[in-house]
């Protein structure tokens, strides 16, 4: 390989998504690969390379967002659309996806797990990244949310009246034989992840232990999509629902609310990934104990009209289920549970972009060490992706996938926020604001 294609980026503090920094650390790539890493001392000068001192800025993977909507984002209405996904016209939410998959990208982000979107925008998105059309991570394309009829994810509970045919960013699903021809079809028109709607709960409502699928319907989803080389996640916050999907060898386990000791148990047999997407409950906390509970105005837990009484048991509801979430994440942790970040962001209380509150939560609310968090959003984002032997780790043979930041977020995660220097993807910088290439 010809040196032209040879960078060196030196004098870096290395964080590799494995251990604590190493300062003076240099990383050799050629082409889209890390070719060597060589700490506390300079890699020897090779003629016509191009050399970056950074100065002593820190160097780190990529970061993986696990749970990402692409479509969520700014709509023309402000009324709530009849069903979720059915809030623009598909042309319109393609130009949020393109504008959302920047927004990361430039916020540090280099891959992403899609995670139920409408009108075919995840497949869509991906092709015109492949083909240069729009810039932004590699990324895993999801499907429609998979629900049974009349679960929680069921827009049309409050709707059906109006004979909506369109189901927005679900698509029902009941027995056996539709499950399997939903994951067929939907893997066959481009998409690497299959969205499952198991339980209620997360977020607005408390969970209830029931599971909306049966055993073997998860197994028809699994067994198909792996035979597909697909994933599957699953909206899973029950107890019963994450033991189901453990055991039927579902691989993103999100939000998982009331897992337990058996659960966890579960979960690590099963090799899973669960993804907390602990802001969005947070924040929801904090904006309902910021309403008026001395009026009986309805607020939308599910679509449907409630009683102030209603409404109050719904809140201790979701905070108790909070409060047990914040309690097992410690349990996981020790466990040895893999855990990654990633939350529904595209709301107005959490816009893409805001990556880094969630985790500040994680850090600042729960007393997780910044480096662990790190590790969550590099090296298990990269397992995450089943890609953990390229992704997620500054190492030898490893795409070149990384970040220059100013300052140490294995010491203040914040600098996150507003600290990418750079960005380099496949072994090209896509974002240079700290003008380290001539």
């Amino acid at each position: 390989m010809s040196d032209d294609t040879r960078t060196v980026l030196c004098n870096a503090n290395l964080l590799d998504g494995e251990n604590p920094a190493a300062p003076g650390s240099s990383v050799v790539i050629e082409g889209t690969r890390i070719r060597s890493v060589v700490r506390g001392d300079a890699a020897p000068a090779r003629e016509g390379e191009r050399r970056i001192d950074l100065g002593g800025r820190t160097l780190m993977p990529g970061m993986v967002q696990t749970h990402f909507h692409t479509g969520f984002g700014p709509a023309p209405s402000l009324t709530q659309p009849p069903v979720l996904g059915l809030d623009a016209p598909p042309a319109y939410m393609g130009m949020v996806a393109a504008m959302n998959a920047r927004i990361a990208l430039d916020s540090g982000v280099t891959s992403i797990i899609g995670s139920s979107n409408p009108a075919g925008l995840d497949p869509c998105l991906k092709d015109a990244m492949v083909l240069g059309v729009v810039e932004g991570p590699r990324m895993l394309a999801c499907t429609h949310e998979l629900m049974a009829s009349g679960d929680m994810a069921d827009g049309r509970n409050r709707s059906w009246f109006m004979d909506i045919r369109e189901s927005g960013l679900t698509r029902p699903v009941d027995g056996v034989d539709e499950v399997r021809r939903a994951v067929r079809e939907e893997v066959g028109r481009g998409c690497d992840v299959v969205k499952l709607s198991v339980s209620s709960g997360h977020g607005s409502r408390a969970a209830d232990d029931l599971c909306y699928f049966t055993m073997d319907e998860l197994l028809a989803a699994t067994d198909t999509a792996h035979e597909r080389g697909a994933i599957v996640r699953a909206h899973c916050a029950s107890r019963k629902a994450i033991l189901m999907c453990a055991r039927a060898g579902v691989d993103i386990i999100d939000h998982a609310d009331r897992i337990d000791d058996e659960g966890i148990e579960a979960v690590l047999k099963a090799d899973a990934t669960v993804v907390p997407s602990m802001l969005w409950s947070f924040r929801y906390v904090a904006f309902a104990d910021s309403w008026d509970h001395s009026q009986a105005t309805f607020p939308i837990g599910e679509g449907f009209p409630e009683t102030l009484e209603e409404t109050l048991a719904r809140l201790e509801g979701v905070k108790r289920d909070l409060e047990y979430t914040c309690s097992m994440l410690p349990r996981m942790i020790d466990a040895g549970v893999r855990l990654t970040v990633g939350d529904d962001f595209g709301f107005p209380m959490m816009p893409h972009g805001a990556y880094v509150d969630e985790y500040e939560i994680y850090t600042r609310e729960l007393g997780v060490a910044p480096l662990e968090v790190l590790r969550w959003a590099t090296r298990n984002g990269g397992q995450a992706m089943q890609m953990g032997d390229e992704l997620g780790t500054v190492s030898e043979g490893r795409l070149a996938d990384l970040l220059v930041v100013d300052g140490d977020p294995s010491q203040q995660i914040g600098c996150l926020r507003d600290g990418i220097a750079a960005v380099m993807r496949d072994g090209r910088f896509v974002r240079d604001r700290a003008q380290l290439v001539g």
